[in-house]
């Protein structure tokens, strides 16, 4: 009988020794840390919600609608793909009434630069003030890092 139940042990220890072994390599699996990429339209789409997200609080906060700033899509005479660009709307009010063939900027325009100095005043005042639009900064940056670094990989490779 001893013999039966060593023969026993010996066969279940055999057994276990496999299933220990699995254990480890199950293990080792959890162990494996995998860092994915994401493309650079995929980052770039991160970008520009984000720079969404940070303008539409931003609206939300300021109190005069001509120093709002919009986002959208548009494509630049000239090109085949829209370009995101967000625009203050005092800015694009002073385009539409202009002629379509003179350049508005704040280079050329006193008055537009004036506006953008003010449109700098308030963005500062207002996310110094805001932990929330402090947050959606901070994620603009960030995702504007990503696409940088990912874009300076790519342009090294």
């Amino acid at each position: 009988m001893k013999l039966a139940h060593t023969t026993l042990a010996l066969f279940i220890a055999v057994l276990a020794l496999p299933m220990a072994a699995v254990a480890q390599e199950e293990e080792a699996i959890d162990d494996i840390i995998v860092t994915g990429q994401k493309s650079t339209t995929a980052l770039r789409r991160d970008l520009f919600r984000a720079e969404d997200d940070f303008y539409s609080l931003y609206n939300k906060l300021n109190d005069d609608n001509d120093y709002d700033v919009r986002c959208f899509y548009e494509m630049p005479t000239g090109l085949r793909v829209k370009q995101h660009v967000c625009r203050p709307v005092f800015f694009s009010k002073a385009r539409n009434r202009e002629d379509l063939n003179r350049r508005i900027s704040p280079d050329t325009d006193p008055v537009i630069a004036d506006k953008m100095v003010k449109l700098q005043e308030k963005l500062e005042t207002l996310v110094a003030a805001n932990p929330e639009l402090q947050v959606a900064m901070a994620n603009y940056n960030t995702a504007r890092a990503h696409l940088m670094a990912a874009s300076d990989e790519r342009a090294n490779n």
